[in-house]
């Protein structure tokens, strides 16, 4: 009985020595494997980097804002009586390039950009500045004060920066008379969104990857030229701009202060003494649809399941119930993807100079 138990315990020993030294391998493997690959990305997006300098001179102005720079595009009649001050949404990085074909139908108006912390050519705060709405709005304007852009403003906010907006309008109603708002975001939004939900750890990660230059591996963050709006040298500079950003410490600040700031901005209520158009996309309108493989197939499968669904008018209607409730609201909607103005910025164009027409 001894010698079976003895050569029992042998055979254990030897199956844990052979596992233990097979998982020390293999754990050893993994890391020489992390280190080369992320030695590799490190490496690459310096290298890719100074290559991507010559794309990186900021056309607009650098002000110095709670301690870092800012970057300030202006352009248009920098004499015209309408000041329209653009306000770019969240992870967009490359507005200062993307929004020029939209400004080329604008150029009777003074038109300004103001790039927030972290994003675009803009530096990332160097300390632990708060982004939450007070402090995003204080530093749009003292940039805008400090490049002596004064008056009253036209806001066009896209995405997210509808909240930024509408803070705005609730907090200086004399500095705005009016807004035109792209695919925006309203407060209410976020109302059934934990901060967690919205931006958790996985984002903190996010921040670090990019840090290394792992954006480079995410094609899905660059840019198409579908329209054939843009030179190359145009997609040059807007690549070059996500690369050099991917995901910004300050960028993820402000989404993790995203939920409590819309919180904050509903409890002030909707701005109801200015004149507000919204402007949405709808993907699912032709011709836009029909040019998109992939959205022009599940819709045609939705239909086959469900053919008397008019999806069309369901892809906007919780959007459409919430804005025609205020008398100051207009409510349109066009074919195209979420950035529009990279799409269509003939017809943004047209109807920004009917909104300000008749306003």
């Amino acid at each position: 009985m001894e010698a079976k138990s003895m050569q029992k315990n042998y055979k254990v020993k030897r199956f844990l020595h052979t596992f233990f030294k097979i998982f020390i391998i293999f754990m050893l493997a993994t890391a020489a494997i992390n280190v080369l690959l992320f030695g590799w990305i490190y490496f690459n997006d310096k290298n890719e980097s100074k290559k991507e300098e010559v794309y990186l001179t900021p056309p607009g102005q650098m002000v110095e804002v709670n301690g870092h720079k800012m970057h300030v595009l202006v352009s248009g009649d920098e004499n015209a009586e309408t000041t329209l001050v653009f306000m770019h949404s969240a992870t967009t990085y490359d507005d200062a390039i993307a929004l020029l074909p939209l400004w080329e139908q604008l150029s009777d108006y003074r038109l300004v950009l103001v790039e927030r912390s972290g994003y675009g050519y803009s530096e990332v705060s160097e300390d632990e500045v708060s982004r939450d709405i007070d402090t995003i709005l204080d530093e749009t304007r003292q940039a805008l004060a400090k490049c002596e852009i004064d008056g009253t403003y036209t806001l066009v906010p896209i995405g997210t920066a509808g909240v930024e907006a509408i803070h705005w309008a609730n907090k200086y109603p004399e500095e705005v008379n009016g807004i035109f708002g792209i695919s925006i975001n309203y407060p209410e939004q976020f109302a059934e969104i934990t901060q967690d939900e919205y931006c958790g750890f996985f984002d903190y990660l996010l921040v670090q990857f990019c840090n290394i230059g792992g954006q480079r591996l995410m094609k899905s963050v660059y840019p198409s030229n579908d329209a054939a709006l843009y030179t190359p040298l145009q997609m040059n500079i807007r690549n070059a701009l996500i690369s050099k950003n991917g995901y910004t410490r300050d960028m993820y600040n402000e989404d993790l202060a995203m939920v409590n700031n819309a919180s904050v901005v509903a409890k002030e209520g909707w701005p109801e003494d200015i004149e507000i158009f919204v402007l949405y996309s709808n993907p699912l309108m032709e011709p836009y649809r029909l040019t998109q493989e992939d959205i022009n197939g599940q819709y045609e499968q939705a239909l086959e399941t469900n053919p008397d669904n008019d999806y069309i008018s369901m892809y906007n209607e919780t959007l459409r119930d919430y804005y025609m409730q205020f008398n100051n609201v207009t409510f349109e909607e066009t074919d195209g993807p979420v950035r529009l103005y990279t799409y269509n910025p003939q017809l943004i164009a047209e109807k920004i100079v009917k909104f300000l027409y008749t306003k």
